[in-house]
């Protein structure tokens, strides 16, 4: 299955503004307001998606923080990983 990605230069930077944000923040609003977190991570499509499904029938309470935070940490630890090829 071949994913549709940005350009690796847009990969990168993008990576590392999802990299930025605030775990706990992101986490937070993801227990109050699920849309705004992946807003917040840049995952607009998955905010309108969760928007329309009545968040995920309910069971975003549970999976959108889980979600969010592993979008940012995989985000960070992409980040390292360019760090150390320099």
């Amino acid at each position: 299955m071949v994913k549709n990605r940005p350009p690796a230069d847009d990969n990168g930077h993008q990576a590392q503004a999802i990299a930025d944000k605030s775990t706990p923040m992101a986490v937070l609003l993801a227990l109050v307001l699920s849309p705004v977190a992946y807003y917040y991570v840049g995952r607009t499509k998955l905010a309108v998606i969760n928007l329309l499904t009545l968040n995920y029938l309910l069971l975003g309470i549970v999976v959108v923080p889980i979600h969010v935070y592993k979008i940012i940490n995989d985000a960070q630890n992409e980040r390292d990983d360019q760090t150390e090829d320099w």
